[in-house]
């Protein structure tokens, strides 16, 4: 049998439905009058045995109603909350459990219904409070299961909007974003995809890697904004006129003409080093191979 959702009992919608229930049945008893109180007469026996009024007496049965009734469904959730710890319930389990609660209450205030309506049989008083204690628990219960069902879904939505921000946070740092002059992004390529970025006039030259071949895209800016923007990426300056992705860099050479550095894809050309930038990339070098 399928096992219902454990968030439908848990301990704090058990506590909560201990607490809402009597309560809503107090207010549903009170304003509807659904247990024939207007049946104790102000000459009935038990008014004279107890001496006190129709109405005190009114008032203590139905307080006698709502404390007998949190009673049973504290005691009924403590023995669930017992038994869920060591199995799941089922659906069919747990309508029989509901109505195993419904009954019980209804003996009980049967058992009441016989100092305050003597007219009818037992059998009667008992169909009729079944009944009446069924239309009583209905609403707060639907009431219970809907608002149990919505707090779920929200936290169920919550985790969904972390795990999504987290995805994209992580996609986003997967990621580097190239922007023209105006701010707008043009280009957003796989940090490992990236090779480097040419200066060329008024546009940067980007070489990234593309189905294993390299490809380049021209973007309106400048080299010293695009370097500003990607300062605390591992794409770096290099030379006035490139920057590197510095996790790409196969070989690093020195010649005559200075100091250069290979990608190992065919049809990239080498990037010269300036002498300005020389340390950073021997620092960045050295403390990678240290790695």
């Amino acid at each position: 049998m399928t096992p219902i959702p454990s968030f439908i009992y848990k301990k704090s919608n058990q506590v909560a439905m201990i607490v809402f229930v009597p309560l809503f049945a107090l207010f549903f008893i009170t304003i509807y009058r659904p247990l024939d109180f207007d049946r104790i007469n102000t000459d009935a026996t038990i008014l004279s045995w107890l001496n006190i009024s129709r109405e005190l007496l009114v008032q203590l049965v139905t307080i006698g109603f709502i404390l007998v009734g949190m009673s049973v469904v504290a005691i009924s959730r403590w023995i669930m909350g017992v038994y869920t710890s060591r199995r799941p319930i089922s659906y069919v389990h747990y309508i029989m459990w509901v109505a195993s609660e419904i009954i019980v209450m209804s003996v009980i205030f049967t058992i009441a219904a016989l100092f305050t309506d003597t007219a009818k049989d037992v059998v009667t008083l008992f169909r009729n409070t079944l009944v009446k204690t069924i239309l009583i628990l209905l609403i707060p219960y639907v009431m219970c299961y809907i608002y149990f069902i919505w707090q779920e879904r929200v936290a169920q939505l919550r985790i969904i909007k972390e795990r999504l921000a987290e995805d994209e946070t992580a996609l986003q740092a997967a990621y580097l974003q190239i922007f023209d002059e105006k701010g707008e992004m043009r280009l957003s390529v796989r940090r490992e995809h990236l090779l480097m970025i040419e200066s060329a006039d008024n546009y940067v030259c980007v070489w990234y890697i593309y189905n294993n071949a390299p490809k380049k895209v021209l973007v309106r800016n400048t080299l010293k904004h695009v370097a500003d923007h990607l300062s605390s990426t591992h794409v770096q300056r290099c030379h006035r006129s490139y920057m590197v992705n510095l996790d790409l860099i196969k070989v690093m050479r020195r010649e005559k003409e200075g100091v250069f550095v290979e990608f190992g894809v065919e049809g990239v050309p080498d990037v010269p080093i300036s002498k300005t930038y020389i340390e950073n990339i021997n620092r960045w070098l050295a403390g990678s191979i240290a790695k």
